[in-house]
């Protein structure tokens, strides 16, 4: 039972990763590709731990499994964020605009506060 438990968690961790790979080559521009390595991935991760850990359960490996998806649970949504807003300040261009666009606004009346030297390149928006 074990190993069908194992043989399964793999599958669908792998079929995960599949699929996070795939979305990143056929979406249309950088906001939409970088979602899937964020969720699915991660998710992915997950049941190749989990995998792991039920395939070797002494405490190191629980511990260490536990640490890792924790650590790449909390640092992948925020890795994302920091690029995904990163690329939004310096204009890189989205296949369709987003609508409503509420952090345009945000970006716009912080944009005078910044040093002339460091003011993100203008996206195009009015």
């Amino acid at each position: 039972m074990t190993d069908l438990l194992i043989m399964m968690a793999t599958i669908l961790g792998t079929f995960l990763m599949v699929v996070a790979s795939l979305g990143v080559l056929r979406l249309p521009d950088f906001f939409h590709r970088v979602h899937p390595p964020a969720k699915s991935s991660t998710l992915g991760l997950m049941f190749l731990l989990i995998a792991l850990v039920m395939e070797f359960p002494d405490v190191e490996t629980i511990t260490k499994g536990v640490l890792a998806f924790l650590f790449l649970a909390i640092t992948a949504p925020a890795a994302i964020h920091l690029l995904t807003r990163a690329a939004y300040r310096q204009g890189i261009p989205c296949a369709s605009e987003p609508r409503p666009d509420d952090y345009r606004k945000f970006v716009d009346r912080h944009h005078d506060d910044l040093d002339p030297d460091r003011k993100p390149v203008d996206a195009g928006h009015d």
